[in-house]
Parts: structure tokens; sequence; C-alpha cells
């Protein structure tokens, strides 16, 4: 146990850090496809998978914001939540309600 302390808090610095990193490789990915797109549609489309790994991410992140686990403050988590439910296409606030009842109920079979 003693070896987990140091994740039991946000660390805001690292949660912005992962933000700036995970937000500019998709859309690094992002222009670089379009980029490509004048040259090859088959180079750009074996991106897809890249840019859909880095999307995965985002929504990772946006999931944290929803347990209120990525910032220290709950305000910032919520911003940012919605900010990245934009990307993800997913309406932040009704998943975060969605996703706590899931939580909630999880495993009662009544």
């Amino acid at each position: 146990m003693a070896r987990l302390a140091p994740y039991r808090k946000a660390d805001d610095r690292r949660a912005i850090f992962e933000i700036i990193v995970t937000l500019a490789g998709f859309i690094g990915i992002w222009g670089l496809m379009y980029w490509l797109l004048q040259y090859s549609v088959l180079a750009s489309w074996a991106l897809a998978p890249l840019a859909g790994t880095l999307l995965v991410r985002v929504f990772i992140i946006q999931h944290d914001c929803g347990h209120g686990s990525l910032f220290s403050s709950s305000r910032v988590n919520d911003r940012i939540g919605r900010l990245l439910g934009v990307l993800t296409l997913t309406p932040y606030d009704y998943w975060r309600r969605q996703h706590a009842l899931h939580h909630a109920t999880s495993g009662n079979l009544d």
C-alpha cells in the first residue's frame, strides 16, 4: 500500500502534461493525415489506427475527469471533461451521470 501512496492524490502538473502530449499528438496526426491526402489516400488512412488510439486516450482522460481524479479541482475536471467531450463526441455531463449510475449499480442484479 505504501508504494501506491503517491498516486492517491491528483497531480495537476502531470495532468496538464498528459493532456498536452495527447492533444498535440492527436492534432498532429490529424494534420499529417490531411497533408498526406494530397499524395495518397492510402497513406492517410494508414495513420487512422494511430489517430484512433489517441482518441481513445482522449476519452480515457475525459473518463478520469468524470471520476474527478485527473485534477485536484472538481471545477477544472468538469471543464476539461466538457472540452474533451467535443472531441470524443460524448456529452460529458450526461455521460458522467450515467457512468456514476453504472458504478453505483454494477453487480446489482436486482
